[in-house]
């Protein structure tokens, strides 16, 4: 009888294969779990960046709507909650713009640490705090625009004057971060001699539901165009020709009305030339009975070379093109030509400025006010008249006809730089201009330094500088 052999090894391995799968489960438990938590970590990640990017933009939005309502044009313009057209918001004045939940009361002066919605940023840049400054209230219009939908969740928008302290930039260079002068740009830098246009500071605080927090900050100042003019009636451009009327009430006149009061700039040249030879055969075009009715900083007939005086800019096509160009940006309405008729002339208090894309003519008693720019050629008949600038540029001819008791009260430039096709001249300098005006009436143009000055205020404000808060 052979004796019985047992197989050791295979018995000694029995509990091998349930330990494996005992490890590979707990292997397999533990990745399942990361892998639970990291979801659970990126959804929670995610709905942070949700909320927080929604706060972002909800603070962008007061940002914007303080930036619109800035701009005489709008249609819930803060107008002289600001601060009067031309004039300067004070130091020291602030300017809240509210838009609280229903049945909700948002303070941002209530600087105790309970109120969610109190500005103590403001100290940080004035190094006062707000309630020692002088504080006025309106509401947001956020809400208007769509019934019963609810608007963006910012709860404040500051309007603030900048200073040199506010900004922590010695802007002068005088080793000072000074706290009581505004600061103003003019197109190019920023500065407190009030060249130019100021710079307001305009704050925006949104706070969501779930408490999320942005603060936001722009810096913005109202589009400089810096218009100015050397003459009453400008021929820019080489062999202009003048047709004059014929009439004893018919007026140009280069002496500064100054119709808002200002003290009146230096007399000006009733009509300006800037071509060679053009004063002596626009002045022999004038009748010889009628050449005391233009008069300014000359003897009548004052015709003069203005070639020194006038804006090197103006007197090139290139320069002119840049010119108009920068005005279409800004423009209220931009009208395809031919046109009979302009949708919004303005008013005193809102000037437009309008720019017509080729030829223009208007009727009847009516009275522009702003900045008008016609690049084809532009007729008026009967009692039409301006307030402000009148800038025919690109064709450069214009006819006036009628009577009427309607003037251009302001300046009026003329100045050829496209052919009849419509293409540019070759330049440098502008071709040849023409006036034809006849009839006459109490028609004229008359320089008025606050008119030139009012066309322009109606502009749009340009962010010079953006930031976020953190608080």
């Amino acid at each position: 009888m052979r004796p019985r052999i047992m197989n050791t090894a295979a018995t000694s391995e029995k509990g091998v294969a349930l330990l494996i799968a005992i490890f590979a489960l707990l292997l397999i438990s533990g990745v399942a779990v990361t892998m639970l938590l990291m979801s659970g970590t990126e959804t929670a990640v995610a709905a942070n960046y949700r909320t927080s990017t929604q706060a972002f933009y909800a603070a962008l939005a007061g940002l914007e709507e303080g930036r619109g309502r800035l701009w005489p044009g709008h249609p819930s313009a803060l107008g002289t909650f600001i601060a009067a057209p031309g004039a300067t918001l004070a130091v020291g004045q602030v300017r809240y713009i509210l838009n609280p939940s229903t049945g909700e009361v948002i303070s941002p002066t209530d600087l105790d640490s309970s109120n969610p919605y109190r500005d103590t940023e403001y100290q940080q840049e004035f190094g006062v705090p707000v309630t020692s400054a002088t504080v006025q209230t309106t509401t947001s219009v956020s809400n208007l625009t769509l019934a019963n939908t609810p608007g963006p969740l910012f709860k404040w928008i500051r309007i603030t004057p900048k200073t040199e302290q506010a900004g922590g930039t010695d802007i002068n260079g005088d080793g000072v971060l000074n706290s009581t002068t505004p600061v103003f740009f003019d197109g190019t830098q920023q500065n407190l001699t009030s060249t130019g246009r100021q710079v307001l500071r305009v704050t925006a605080l949104a706070v969501l539901p779930n408490g999320a927090r942005r603060l936001v900050q722009y810096d913005l100042s109202a589009v400089v165009l810096n218009l100015s003019f050397a003459a009453a009636l400008t021929f820019d451009g080489q062999g202009s020709a003048l047709f004059p009327p014929n009439s004893n009430v018919y007026t140009v006149n280069g002496n500064d009305a100054a119709s808002c009061g200002m003290p009146p700039e230096a007399a000006k040249p009733a009509l300006g030339v800037v071509n060679p030879g053009d004063d002596v055969s626009i002045t022999a075009s004038i009748p010889a009975n009628r050449q005391s009715k233009y008069t300014g900083s000359g003897p009548a007939p004052d015709v003069q070379n203005i070639n020194s005086s006038l804006n090197p800019s103006y007197q090139t096509v290139a320069g002119l093109e840049a010119l108009i160009a920068g005005i279409k940006t800004n423009a209220d309405q931009v009208i395809q030509g031919p046109a009979s008729s302009l949708p919004n002339l303005g008013t005193a208090s809102s000037p437009t400025i309008t720019y017509v894309n080729g030829d223009l003519s208007l009727s009847g008693s009516q009275t522009g006010y702003g900045i008008l720019v016609v690049t084809g050629n532009y007729s008026a008949s009967g009692g039409v008249g301006w307030r402000g600038i009148v800038l025919v540029v690109g064709q450069g001819n214009m006819t006036v006809s009628g009577g009427g008791s309607n003037s251009y009260e302001g300046s009026v430039l003329l100045a050829r730089t496209r052919d009849a096709a419509g293409n540019l001249l070759p330049g440098p300098a502008p071709g040849p201009t023409m006036l034809d005006w006849a009839g006459g009436g109490g028609n004229g143009v008359h320089y008025d330094s606050c008119e030139i000055r009012n066309s322009q205020n109606n502009v749009t404000y340009r962010v010079l500088s953006f930031r976020e808060i953190t608080e």
